[in-house]
């Protein structure tokens, strides 16, 4: 049973875009552009989660450091650092994680 790569084609083993990642949705198709398959993704992560996971790589920062410097500059740049590593992680995340099948 040949090992199955995350965010490939089932068929061809074709690495699908990444621009197909910010695409991804819960009942999302997608075509592989190596032997145009239709893909559909067997997992994806919730919304619910990456929204949390985005308020508390965003918001705890900015507080912690608003708290700590009183300043409210460090705190835009804090949130700003927070939010780039969410979005950096869960894209990472889904992209290694996402499996399709046809």
């Amino acid at each position: 049973m040949p090992i199955k790569n995350s965010f490939s084609c089932d068929r061809c083993q074709a690495k699908i875009s990444i621009r197909e990642l910010f695409r991804l949705q819960r009942n999302s198709i997608t075509t592989c552009k190596s032997c145009h398959a239709t893909l559909h993704p067997n997992e994806t992560i919730s919304f619910n989660w990456a929204f949390f996971i985005g308020f508390c790589l965003t918001v705890i920062p900015a507080e912690i450091s608003f708290y700590m410097t009183n300043s409210f500059s460090i705190m835009i740049t804090a949130a700003i650092i927070g939010a780039i590593l969410a979005v950096i992680g869960i894209a990472f995340y889904t992209y290694n994680t996402t499996k399709f099948s046809s």
